[in-house]
């Protein structure tokens, strides 16, 4: 008896050190502590001690020891409501709240891609004051962490709107798409022509003066420019500074103390249809709609991004809670669609920080933005990436749809930050070095990972790269298409594609399914530690056999 169960502990051992090298728990007490941060004793605590943050900082040396995706939880308590703070990894931030008084473990981030060594991990305070025990790192399959929707949420697309967002999947993941807000007609494209020799895919416009009878402007303006850049192959966005609905101010932000002239247009008087506030939304969307039916007559697609930054609480439609706000989301979603028939927007909702209460749904949602200005970071932004990503499911493709400082390319494939595009604001954003630098913007428009307005297909015409196939003639082609190496595997194996990976299934040679991921981009790393040694099969987005033998 004690023979078999030797046997079984032999057996079972390097399944639970496996176990144990899959998360890293990094204690606080541990940490470097500055500014006021300090080391207590806690009976329930893991190790014996917690950190007092109250108004300091702690740092952490993470070393996971290979290469790899990884969740980072953090178990703390708050000293009393909810606190804000920076989680920060190698130079890239986020903002977390965390408002348990009892210990409890929020996930920070989720699949991280991170490299083997070691990593600065900072919590840094800003309205902070939690009891903070351990990091801890867990190590997750990277492969599957996007499940991206391939249907538009309108049910009926025009089929310019669906090639612009079969354009966006296949290249979401492979490449970032540039882009730039403009403030009068191509002002900064044209600077950007004129000094680095190139122009942006993407251009950024703005419907904040159309509607309220400016003599001095235009009021189609925006629609014009739409229609001229997309017939140069570029991507229009359009957005919307929607002013003061009852027109009693012209202004967009709310009023307080920093801006005294601004409106107190009650946005809660959406749920009362009888009221004139409620009157005098709809006149306005139905305004915008008439001008964004006449793109869709003349066959052009918008990406439509509307009621943006809404949590932040400084534009009047943000002003009384995340309710009213879904509520005139999905009122201006149902009278453009299902009243106006407009077919050609690719809806966009623009998160910020702790805005899951007001976010309208997946079903009126088809992309999700976040406007980062931090004034000369040009890191990749990869924890919001990540942040966002493990928020919406993966199913959500992510943009950073405003910046102050863009990431520098070099920062997003090296962290694999899979943002559609970027779109740093007009002016000095655009301009001043300070923000972003001329050598910069050269560099961005030179390399293969940035797709830039003369690499633009006819987007007309466009059709789907990555569509799986089925047809026997594609299946032959299909087999050419994709290769996985080493054959002989030990850890990881590696598949490649000459279009995107969507789906991997591995069989024993007996026909017995053993692992199944659903992921997206040309290149895989798939882990194979939890497979017996033995021959298998490899079949790549069900059309692709490929053999390879597990040592």
């Amino acid at each position: 008896m004690r023979k078999s169960y030797t046997r079984l502990l032999l057996l079972l051992l390097p399944f639970v050190f496996s176990l144990q090298a899959s998360a890293q728990k990094y204690e606080a007490e541990n940490a470097t502590l500055a500014g006021g941060a300090t080391k207590q004793s806690c009976t329930t605590c893991s190790g014996g001690f917690f950190v007092a943050q109250q108004d300091g900082n702690l740092t952490f040396n993470a070393t996971p020891p290979k290469a790899g995706f990884y969740n980072i939880y953090i178990r703390a308590a708050s000293t009393g409501g909810s606190k804000i703070n920076k989680f920060e990894v190698d130079g890239n931030t986020l903002d977390f709240s965390f408002s348990q008084t009892q210990y409890s473990t929020l996930k920070l981030v989720a699949a991280l891609q991170l490299s083997a060594g070691q990593h600065q991990v900072k919590i840094i305070k800003s309205w902070g004051w939690i009891n903070i025990d351990y990091l801890e790192f867990e190590e997750v399959e990277g492969t599957n962490r996007f499940n991206l929707n391939q249907q538009l949420v309108n049910p009926n697309p025009t089929p310019e709107a669906r090639a612009l967002y079969d354009f966006l999947l296949d290249n979401y993941g492979d490449k970032i798409i540039s882009g730039v807000m403009t403030l009068n007609s191509f002002d900064e494209s044209t600077w950007l022509k004129q000094n680095t020799g190139k122009e942006p895919a993407l251009l950024g416009l703005d419907l904040m003066h159309s509607g309220r009878g400016y003599a001095w402007y235009n009021d189609k303006a925006p629609i014009i420019d739409a229609k001229t850049w997309y017939e140069r192959n570029g991507i229009p966005a359009m957005l919307w500074h929607w002013r003061d609905p009852s027109r009693t101010t012209e202004e967009f932000y709310t009023r307080n103390t920093s801006k005294p002239t601004g409106t107190t247009f009650n946005i809660s008087k959406v749920a009362d249809p009888s009221s004139a506030e409620y009157k005098a939304m709809l006149a306005d969307i139905d305004y915008i709609a008439g001008m964004l039916k006449e793109l869709q007559s003349q066959h052009v697609p918008v990406i439509w991004r509307p009621l943006h930054e809404a949590a932040g609480g400084w534009f009047w439609w943000g002003a009384k809670g995340g309710a009213p706000l879904k509520t005139l989301w999905r009122l201006m979603y149902d009278r453009m669609v299902n009243h106006h028939g407009l077919k050609n927007l690719i809806w966009v909702w623009t998160r910020e920080p702790n805005d899951d209460d007001w976010y309208p749904g997946d079903e009126y949602v088809d992309l999700v933005g976040r406007d980062v200005y931090k004034d000369g970071d040009h890191s990749s932004q990869v924890l919001e990436f990540s942040d966002m990503n493990n928020r919406y499911g993966g199913k959500k493709m992510l943009t950073l749809s405003e910046t102050g400082s863009f990431p520098e390319v070099d920062n997003l494939v090296k962290d694999g930050a899979a943002w559609s595009w970027y779109m740093p604001w007009y002016g000095n954003y655009t301009r001043e070095s300070r923000y972003n630098p001329l050598d910069l913007w050269k560099k961005m428009f030179a390399h293969e990972y940035v797709i830039t307005l003369d690499e633009m297909p006819n987007l007309r015409n466009y059709t789907r790269q990555d569509q799986i196939v089925t047809g026997i003639k594609d299946m032959e082609t299909d087999q050419r298409a994709f290769t996985a190496y080493p054959t002989l595997v030990q850890d990881q194996l590696r598949v490649k594609g000459s279009k995107a990976i969507q789906t991997i299934d591995v069989y024993t040679q007996v026909g017995s399914s053993v692992l199944k991921l659903k992921t997206s981009g040309k290149e895989v790393m798939v882990s194979m530690t939890s497979l017996r040694p033995g021959f298998y099969l490899v079949i790549v987005n069900g059309t692709t056999t490929l053999k390879i033998i597990k040592e």
